[in-house]
């Protein structure tokens, strides 16, 4: 009997110890499948592109492999403000500086090799992948057989179909907000061109800092620059927009030089940022450097002082005589000297001042 209980109880512990190890192939197994699936991350530039991506594909929670601990409190010190300067060349549209204006913040968790990140968005996944689809299917519309009028063409549709938005509170700082009601700030205005002119092949970038002459005048501001003709250029569409209808071009394409009133901030600061700007703003057609009204002025301008000038030049002049020797004598003389300076035969005649000598005149030619 004692036989049989020890022979059901080594059965028993042997089903159970068969179904931990099972168990504990599956935990294994399960979390090991996690891990694989997880995206490893080793430098700074691994973790912006991650984020980037985490946001673009409008992911809330997502955790990451992160061994290097010395890499982790690199990562865990950084703030919003500093990936907001993650600029990818390859992949401008999915940079810091343009997509971290589309959350609200960002919170970072480390355990034990992994690294959970936690968004909050400011827009729904769906309010995201419909403007998306939108600004692509735009900025193909935009694009030109060149890249100065693509720009061009970019800079005049957002002036031309949007205002800056003079509201007090709850103003549109971002492209998806403007584009609903046509009004933003400098930010909409250059997020918008960051992604139509990135997406048509152009390399933009946003740059933010200060405007205006000075405190207590100066307030944040922001802005583009845009590479052109393997120079870089600065591009403030949002001070070009003067009426919300017919585009300036004070702040098109401009050097540092020529771009005033614009001061960068932290690392776009000029002393650091790597991306200079070229010395000479870029040369414009007249009709945008002068505009079609300033045209016209000069033209009349031209035609004006062309009519006063032409007949000065080409009609008789008269010059005062007081002496001259006249067939041969000395004479002294109150008299005109008339000549026409577009007679083929270079002639011309003196003529008597005197009432009496009205007439009498003297022909007279030269070499």
């Amino acid at each position: 009997m004692s036989e049989k209980k020890n022979s059901l109880l080594i059965i028993k512990n042997t089903v159970a110890i068969f179904f931990a190890a099972v168990f504990f192939a599956f935990l294994t197994s399960e979390f090991e499948l996690k891990a694989a699936g997880r995206t490893k991350i080793t430098s700074m530039d691994e973790f912006y592109v991650a984020i980037s991506n985490q946001i673009h594909n409008h992911e809330v929670d997502v955790t990451y492999d992160v061994s290097d601990y010395n890499l982790v409190k690199k990562i865990m010190d950084i703030s919003m403000e500093d990936y907001q300067f993650h600029y990818d060349e390859k992949h401008p549209l999915i940079s810091g500086c343009y997509l971290s204006y589309y959350i609200d913040y960002m919170s970072l968790y480390y355990s034990h090799g992994t690294l959970r990140i936690v968004i909050q968005f400011k827009y729904s996944k769906a309010d995201m992948d419909e403007h998306f689809s939108m600004m692509k299917e735009l900025a193909l519309k935009l694009k030109k057989d060149t890249a100065f009028d693509t720009i061009l063409n970019v800079h005049d549709y957002l002036i031309e179909n949007f205002e800056y938005d003079k509201k007090t509170i709850y103003v549109n700082h971002t492209d998806i907000d403007g584009f609903k009601d046509n009004q933003m700030v400098c930010s909409g205005y250059s997020l918008a061109a960051y992604y139509l002119l990135n997406e048509a092949g152009i390399p933009t970038m946003v740059i933010t800092g200060y405007g205006g002459n000075g405190a207590p005048n100066e307030s944040n501001h922001m802005w583009n620059m845009v590479f052109l003709d393997d120079n870089w250029y600065n591009l403030d569409i949002t001070w070009d927009d003067i009426n919300g209808k017919k585009p300036a071009y004070n702040y098109f394409l401009k050097s540092d030089k020529d771009f005033t009133e614009h001061v960068r901030l932290g690392r776009y600061d000029i002393d650091y940022f790597k991306y200079a700007v070229a010395e000479k703003s870029y040369k414009l057609p007249m009709k945008l450097k002068y505009g079609d009204f300033k045209i016209y002025i000069l033209v009349v301008a031209v035609l004006i002082a062309a009519i006063i000038l032409f007949p000065r030049l080409f009609k008789k002049r008269n010059i005062e005589v007081k002496a001259a020797i006249l067939d041969d004598t000395y004479r002294e003389l109150d008299a005109t000297l008339d000549y026409d300076n577009n007679t083929e035969n270079n002639t011309a005649y003196i003529r008597e001042n005197s009432p009496d000598d009205d007439n009498l005149k003297y022909n007279f030619s030269w070499q």
